[in-house]
């Protein structure tokens, strides 16, 4: 389990090098850890609409898992590692906390200056504002539905009971 607890969320906008400068509330995340704000690993997964980014203790262990898929043959477990590996971008973090997230991560997804950090446990996902609140439309239609069918999940309950 990480000892990372991100959590909420963060707009920002790029300066004019396309640097983001790095939330102090998830800065803060970093302080009870031995890593430091000095790299990020960021990565766009299979079917996301947002990319991750990853510390790098998280980064380390996903790196290390994966590599252990890779073998000489083809393997559909070591295409996907391949796939993973290829993708994983290092991000240097400067004194004042900038980063920079690449243009071609950052076309991806159609992300432009303006972004939306979403602090999600170990991670941060950054979305495209607008791909993130219809997202969120979408979910909350389904639940309303799901409630109005009774079917609940563990999750849910979970939620509801705090």
């Amino acid at each position: 389990m990480s000892e990372f607890r991100f959590s909420g969320s963060v707009e920002l906008t790029a300066d004019d090098k396309n640097r983001f400068r790095f939330p102090a509330k998830y800065r803060e995340c970093y302080a009870s850890t031995t890593d430091e704000v000095s790299e990020v690993y960021i990565l766009k997964t299979l079917n996301s609409k947002f990319l991750t980014i990853l510390p790098k203790s998280v980064a380390d262990k996903l790196i290390d898992q994966l590599q252990s898929k890779m073998v000489l043959t083809e393997t559909r477990e070591s295409k996907i590692a391949r796939y993973y590996l290829s993708r994983i971008e290092a991000s240097k973090v400067d004194t004042q906390g900038r980063f920079i997230i690449s243009s071609k991560q950052m076309g991806d997804l159609h992300i432009g200056k303006e972004i939306l950090m979403i602090g999600a446990g170990s991670q941060i996902q950054v979305w495209n504002k607008a791909d993130y609140e219809a997202d969120c439309l979408e979910l909350e239609e389904q639940w309303l539905k799901d409630e109005a069918d009774a079917e609940r999940t563990g999750l849910d309950d979970i939620v509801i009971g705090l």
